[in-house]
């Protein structure tokens, strides 16, 4: 019977720390909570049309639809259904994207880090390695999770590539999972990160993002 009571204490622990409001950060990039007085940063960041090419939205095509979008954000984080961040470059005190834990079956002690996007002038930076070590370091050591998943568009090169670089393993392609934005139909490639795999991937992410 205390068995039984520790994993139900263990469960409601993660579950309250997933939704919780928290700032993950270190000392070049901070992801913090996702408000609604952040929509102009978010706007700004994500006007330039290439970031959009492979996603089923376009958050930022104007102010009205990146205030929807926050809302729609805040309201799943309300639900318990995602965690959403900005993305602030602190060297530049500037809000450079976002990223979000989601589809989160805490149950099953696994998340996917997703719905993320940055602005071209953060691509290919230490932005997003930086903010993965953030991301899995929480996932992995804070919320004792098991698995984190990361997906993509098929024919997204540049995103598969940095999915691959941070150490996640490639799992296989869902066939017509979703529906893009301009009608076309998404084959998505699914890959992860697994519990036992951690502690070798942290070493060598850490590794790349420590590099002069």
């Amino acid at each position: 019977m205390n068995d039984l009571r520790e994993v139900a204490l263990e469960e409601v622990a993660l579950e309250e720390g997933v939704l919780e409001e928290i700032t993950l950060e270190d000392g070049y990039v901070a992801l913090e909570p996702m408000t609604q007085g952040r929509t102009k940063d978010l706007y700004e960041a994500g006007r330039d049309l290439a970031i959009w090419k492979w996603t089923t939205s376009n958050y930022c095509s104007s102010m009205a639809a990146t205030e929807t979008w926050v809302n729609t954000c805040l309201r799943n984080f309300a639900n318990a259904e995602q965690q959403p961040f900005v993305i602030v470059d602190k060297r530049l005190n500037k809000v450079v994207g976002s990223t979000s834990y989601l589809n989160i079956a805490l149950q099953h002690k696994v998340i996917e880090v997703g719905y993320t996007f940055l602005n071209p002038r953060a691509q290919r930076t230490y932005i997003n390695r930086r903010c993965k070590l953030l991301l899995l370091t929480h996932a992995f050591e804070t919320l004792k999770l098991n698995r984190v998943a990361l997906q993509t568009h098929e024919k997204n090169q540049q995103s598969r590539r940095a999915i691959l670089g941070i150490g996640a393993k490639f799992e296989g392609i869902h066939r017509y999972a979703r529906i893009q934005h301009d009608g076309s139909i998404r084959n998505s490639a699914f890959y992860s990160i697994i519990k036992s795999e951690w502690p070798a991937v942290k070493q060598a992410l850490k590794q790349k993002v420590n590099k002069p």
